[in-house]
Formats: C-alpha cells, structure tokens, sequence
C-alpha cells in the first residue's frame, strides 16, 4: 500500500504543477488586459487556461477517488491530499472567476 499513497503523494504534486501552469496563463491574460495584445494570442491563452482548467478538475477527482480507495482498502484516510486538492481546485475558480469579471469590464464596460 505504501506503493499507493506514493502515487497519491505524486498526484498532487502533480495538481500542483498544473496550477501553477495555470497560475502562469491567468498572469498572461492579467497581462493583456493592461497592453494592447491580438486577438488570436488572447484565444490561445483562454483556450490554454480552459484545458489546464479540466485538467485540474479531472486530476482533483481521481486524487479524491484515490484518497477514498485507499480509505477503503488499507482503513487509512489520506486527508492532507483531498484537503490541498480543494484548496487548489477552489484557489483556481476563484482566479477564473475573478479573471472573468475583469474580462467582462475590460470587453463590455461597466454601466450603471
């Protein structure tokens, strides 16, 4: 089992990896809404953070999965890994989220 719980470990540095490349597109997209960026390059960089996106989503789950696997097969719960995994997957809707409403001001202007 201890085989397992490396695999797990690696897992979720492996999530990490992915959100710090995720991290790296949303500085990208933070970029072009202060200097004067074409319109192809803006669509390359949101296409990117929407894969890293599922990506992320799909690895948080099988940590989970797997988190819950070893709880059943061995009767020892991995917490540390779930617990970073929903930080991590909540610290990258919070970036999307904010990155969305800055995008739609920037596009859309802000009317009241």
């Amino acid at each position: 089992m201890l085989e397992f719980r490396r695999i797990l470990a690696f897992s979720s540095r492996i999530h990490t990896y992915l959100m710090v490349l995720y991290l790296f597109f949303a500085s990208l997209m933070t970029a072009s809404f202060f200097t004067s960026v074409e319109a192809p390059v803006i669509g390359i960089v949101s296409t990117c953070m929407a894969v890293l996106g599922w990506l992320i989503v799909f690895e948080g789950v099988w940590i989970i999965l797997a988190s819950f696997y070893q709880l059943f097969y061995s009767h020892v719960f991995a917490f540390s890994p779930v617990l970073l995994t929903l930080l991590r997957g909540l610290a990258v809707l919070l970036i999307a989220s904010v990155l969305d409403f800055l995008e739609m001001i920037v596009t859309g202007g802000l009317s009241i």
